[in-house]
């Protein structure tokens, strides 16, 4: 039964994420690209407004714990895309300032935070802070370079993957997979490879490795 709850709260999140209301302007949704939070509480504040207050009744009776992982993809994407958490928008330049570069982590805190203040908890903003930093401590950040550095104009990425060693080298590298591929061909970028054009197998291929196979198949696909 809770599972089934949590898969129906996903998809009403899902469905206020893409599909525009008639009742409200498109800078109204509850997630909207025209109207990106400047920091945690115009964030926390924004879903708070535009939420119904049923579904909030339905996250209030989650754990955080299943909150955070069960809205990481549906609700956690259209955050880190709608608000450009992926790029310079003042939301993610506000967690910059705090020491939080990772977008995954920016909506991680922002649907941790959110989860607390409709329990009546504590936000422990500089606890999550602390966390995240201690988790990077040592990691070779491995972001996007900036658009005018991309090999061909609009390429957007908007899927990455995460693989490497921490706990035995400090290494932890992200692969970024174009997402509007116009050809049977796509980009990928690796901060420790470089671009890389490859064809939509190998694609697949890198989709399904796990992610103890995935430095390999890099191995393999920048040889070629």
């Amino acid at each position: 039964m809770q599972k089934k709850t949590l898969l129906i709260l996903i998809m009403m999140i899902a469905t206020l994420i893409s599909c525009n209301n008639s009742t409200q302007s498109e800078s109204e949704n509850v997630l909207s690209e025209n109207n990106v939070p400047k920091n945690l509480n115009e964030a926390l504040n924004q879903i708070d407004n535009d939420l119904s207050d049923s579904l909030k009744t339905e996250i209030r009776r989650m754990t955080e714990s299943d909150f955070v992982s069960e809205s990481h993809f549906g609700f956690g994407i259209g955050m880190r895309n709608e608000w450009k958490l992926w790029k310079d928008s003042d939301l993610s330049k506000y967690f910059n300032s705090i020491g939080i570069n990772h977008p995954d982590d920016m909506s991680g805190i922002i649907l941790t935070s959110f989860h607390r203040k409709l329990t009546e908890n504590q936000i422990k903003l500089d606890e999550q802070i602390a966390y995240y930093k201690d988790y990077w401590d040592g990691v070779e950040l491995t972001r996007l370079p900036e658009e005018t550095e991309f090999p061909e104009q609009n390429l957007e990425f908007r899927v990455s993957r995460n693989y490497g060693h921490y706990t035995k080298d400090k290494k932890w590298g992200t692969v970024y997979i174009q997402t509007n591929p116009k050809t049977d061909y796509i980009w990928i970028y690796d901060y420790f490879y470089g671009w890389k054009k490859i064809d939509l197998t190998t694609k697949d291929k890198l989709d399904k490795a796990k992610i103890q196979q995935t430095e390999s198949i890099l191995n393999e696909i920048y040889s070629e």
